[in-house]
């Protein structure tokens, strides 16, 4: 499973900045279709970052078995790990959140900006996690191409 983990990451990624860009422009245009479709692609994100952290675990306990390649990107691993276990957290809760005040219809969660605003960070972290993984990827790879 540790080897599905680039294949998931990318799916939550894509899904969360494709909402980011739904609910900016349900903010502007106030566009319910727009609305919808963002909270649609966060429910989907938040599956997949489950998918992403779950195959992302294996792989950093793949990673701790080796000692050597442990100690040479230990602190990157570790903020990776922080960083992504976080992002499925807030994922997540953002999706139950949502739910909730869709369910019960609350006006604040349908016109403004509460949403598209938790989008907006949510896909900042996001890329921060994606691109911290991608250097940990690069430091991983030159360390089997110099080991």
């Amino acid at each position: 499973m540790a080897d599905l983990h680039p294949f998931f990451v990318h799916f939550p990624i894509a899904l969360i900045l494709a909402a980011v860009f739904f609910d900016g422009y349900s903010a502007i245009k106030k566009h319910d279709f727009s609305r919808t479709t963002a909270f649609v692609l966060q429910g989907m994100a938040a599956i997949s970052a489950i998918l992403a952290a779950l195959t992302g675990n294996q792989a950093e306990t793949r990673v701790d078995s080796q000692e050597k390649l442990a100690s040479s990107v230990s602190q990157i691993l570790e903020r990776h790990v922080s960083l992504g276990n976080a992002a499925v957290w807030i994922i997540v809760l953002v999706v139950v959140g949502r739910t909730f005040a869709v369910l019960e219809k609350k006006e604040w969660a349908s016109s403004g900006w509460v949403f598209p605003g938790i989008s907006v960070v949510l896909g900042i972290l996001v890329l921060i996690t994606g691109l911290v993984g991608g250097e940990l990827s690069r430091l991983v790879l030159q360390y089997f191409v110099n080991h």
